[in-house]
């Protein structure tokens, strides 16, 4: 990386600069927003260029890594293209490069865990989720085994544990790292271990859920059983395998489940405590211990003492496995088949399934499309449900993510802010710490810090003006968006700074400069770099009076502008 003093002008020279470019930005930005959101197709002006049309071979590889992975690079764009899609997918199936660290458990008070004579970073590191969001973005930006790390995040922001509630990095980092390894596995595996996780116990209140005390009128606690239903597999309303609503006679949503099977789920996962400490004794309540998974009480009988021993109504479905649970079983066995009875439900493909279209592909799948990935998910070709290696392959691989220039105007995706830093970054070649969280957070999303179960945004957002969901655009505001531009402004003239020792984030531009004679040039390689040689006309054509108007004599500047105009757009904010 260049030294500023030596490439990037005085201070006084920047603070010049910087105004007329964020005024030119901001006139694209503004002139290219209906070209870029999703709409109805009477709304949605904005059509790929006639003369690119059909793409060049890389095109579609640039969109397949950007859905893929945190962003292509030139050496995966190159990879990829000589090994294939399917074959590129087989290599990432067998990749797991990345984890989050093993952090030592802290006091439950930051006052007691970092006194005065703490060093200052003490309550950053130990509480609060600085730690797991840098090795995140450490892990994105250079990371071998891509797709584990993006279904990962996408199994996060649907399967959400919030460091709002679990404060320890300690406590949280075992629950990324189990997403980590089971984001190939099969749901149902996902259930069980997501299901025993001390972090969601805590999260959703399942550790230390006793069972009904004879003459009690305390129940248990409802908050698990109702959200593995609701939010982590099936929904709330019973779906065709497109997705699309199953209605009554009446045209009424038909409702998967009532209070009668939340309570029946509620008294299901009664009798788990935190594992024991390493050579603490068995409690009924066992002291935190976020370290392994949760474990059934016993007594010294051998007893499951604190699980209800009831009959239990789980969800009645077409052939339902153990749609009611015995009186008496162990609680392991009613925890085994009322997860059986979960992940059997037929709402689970569809719905999981679209879930993970929106956060890999597009906000708006249509139902043909959703309908392949759930089949895939009912069966992968060999009889096994569940397969998420199938699922992933039936997303990613589908015609419909495949298109080059998708023809519905609402097809694609607003980058969500984590993505958009990864994917500005890596398609860059930016050279990076990872303290890159805080810069997300300014535009919406405070990574692992989700508001609520709900995640970062609702799924089912719809765009204001339009008639298409953009789950992404709930968290999406006007300043957000001058957040991105900010973001993107720090990168082009100067650099993202982080807290001693850290090194921060930046871009070489000497790449790019070496083209700044031609901006045609530059407009046709950030157009492939970022765009997948999809930027509209008028685009193209106000980037290149922009960079003319830059004088010839100063390369770096005319690079610098370019990317900036570029990656601050309406048309690469959203992914199509």
């Amino acid at each position: 990386m260049r030294r500023a003093s030596a490439t990037r002008g005085t201070n006084e020279d920047a603070a010049a600069r910087r105004a007329p470019r964020r005024r030119i930005a901001l006139a694209l930005f503004a002139g290219l927003l209906l070209a870029a959101a999703p709409g109805r197709a009477e709304d949605v002006p904005h059509t790929p260029r006639p003369e690119l049309q059909p793409a060049s071979p890389d095109s579609d590889v640039v969109r397949f890594l950007e859905q893929a992975t945190f962003g292509p690079t030139d050496a995966l764009v190159a990879h990829v293209t000589a090994v294939g899609y399917a074959a590129y997918l087989d290599e990432q199936f067998g990749l797991h490069t990345s984890s989050y660290p093993a952090l030592a458990p802290m006091p439950q008070s930051p006052k007691v865990g970092c006194p005065a004579d703490s060093a200052t970073t003490c309550v950053r590191d130990n509480y609060t989720m600085y730690p797991l969001q840098v090795r995140f973005f450490q892990n994105a930006l250079g990371g071998a085994d891509q797709l584990r790390q993006r279904v990962a995040l996408a199994l996060h922001e649907i399967l959400v544990v919030s460091g709002v509630k679990v404060r320890q990095p300690s406590a949280m980092a075992p629950y990324l790292n189990m997403l980590l390894d089971d984001a190939f596995a099969n749901y149902r595996t996902i259930l069980s271990d997501l299901t025993l996780n001390p972090a969601m116990g805590r999260y959703l209140d399942m550790v230390d859920n006793d069972a009904q005390s004879p003459g009690s009128d305390v129940a248990p606690n409802e908050n698990y059983a109702r959200e593995v239903m609701q939010l982590f597999s099936i929904g709330v309303d019973a779906l065709n395998q497109d997705g699309t609503l199953v209605l009554d006679a009446g045209g009424n949503p038909v409702p998967t489940y009532t209070q009668d099977t939340i309570e029946g789920f509620a008294h299901l996962f009664t009798g788990w405590t935190y594992a024991p400490l390493p050579g603490a004794p068995a409690r009924k309540h066992n002291p935190p211990n976020f370290l392994a998974p949760m474990v059934l009480y016993r007594d010294a009988r051998g007893v499951d003492a604190d699980h209800d021993k009831g009959a239990k109504q789980l969800l009645a479905y077409a052939g339902a496995a153990h749609p009611v649970l015995a009186p008496g079983q162990d609680g392991a066995v009613d925890l085994d088949q009322g997860l059986d009875n979960v992940f059997g439900h037929p709402n689970v493909g569809p719905f999981i399934g679209r879930q993970l279209i929106q956060h890999l592909v597009t906000s708006n799948p249509s139902p043909a499309y959703v309908e392949r990935v759930a089949r895939a998910f009912a069966d992968d070709g060999a009889g096994v449900r569940g397969d998420m290696r199938a699922v992933i392959r039936a997303i990613l691989l589908d015609p419909e993510a495949r298109t080059a220039y998708p023809p519905d105007p609402a097809f694609g995706r607003l980058r969500e802010p984590v993505l958009f830093v990864a994917n500005v970054c890596r398609a860059m070649g930016a050279s990076s710490d990872g303290v890159l969280a805080g810069q997300a957070n300014l535009m919406g999303q405070d990574l692992f810090n989700s508001p609520s179960v709900f995640s970062y945004y609702p799924h089912s957002f719809q765009v204001p003006g339009t008639s298409v969901q953009g789950p992404e655009f709930g968290i999406e505001s006007s300043s957000a968006a001058e957040s991105r531009i900010n973001f993107v402004d720090a990168l082009a003239f100067s650099r993202i700074t982080s807290p001693p020792p850290g090194s921060g984030t930046a871009i070489d531009f000497s790449a790019l400069a070496a083209q700044a004679g031609d901006p045609e040039a530059l407009a046709t390689t950030l157009d492939r770099t970022l765009l997948h040689e999809s930027m509209s006309a008028g685009m193209r054509a106000a980037l290149v009076q922009a960079v003319s108007a830059v004088p010839a004599s100063k390369p770096l500047l005319r690079a610098e502008t370019a990317f900036y105009l570029v990656a601050s757009s309406s048309q690469y904010r959203v992914a199509r």
